[in-house]
């Protein structure tokens, strides 16, 4: 375990890319999922400057990058309301339980609140029980009335057709 009392939460930075990069490798392989594609490349492309498609918070203790979470931007024309949705989140295991995930969730709600956000909504994968533990704790209750959908690619460009 390292020690951590008030790791310091921001925006990722373009220096910041291939250790988010590596982060997004681990989380991948923590739940069974092939490696990502994600290059640090990427990550400053879409996740820095003015026309980002995503917003990348991490937390860093001593210098080390130990967490990090991926937000997106969403919004919901029938309540004309802005939402974020989280497409990764992740602790490193030798920084868990140290407050960090907590801290991270705190910094993902008050950007979420300077957006003009009324909700925050991720996936949860059901194996994930420390996870499902962590997130109740926090007061997240399961959202029983939707279902995540998805087209995957190939799905898409058939539809395209």
């Amino acid at each position: 375990m390292i020690e951590v009392y008030r790791p310091a939460m921001r925006a990722m930075r373009a220096e910041d890319a291939a250790g988010v990069a590596d982060m997004a490798r681990a989380l991948a392989a923590a739940v069974g999922d092939p490696e990502p594609r994600l290059t640090p490349a990427d990550l400053i492309r879409d996740g820095t400057g003015p026309e980002r498609w995503f917003d990348c918070l991490v937390a860093e203790v001593a210098g080390r990058l130990v967490a990090y979470t991926l937000v997106c931007k969403g919004f919901e024309a029938h309540t004309a309301r802005k939402r974020l949705w989280i497409a990764d989140f992740y602790v490193r295991p030798d920084a868990r339980c140290e407050g960090i995930g907590r801290a991270l969730m705190t910094a993902v709600a008050r950007h979420a609140l300077q957006q003009g956000c009324d909700a925050v909504y991720w996936e949860l994968w059901r194996m994930n029980t420390a996870g499902e533990a962590f997130y109740r704790s926090l007061g997240a209750e399961e959202a029983i009335d939707l279902a995540v959908m998805r087209l995957d690619r190939d799905r898409l460009a058939a539809l395209a057709l």
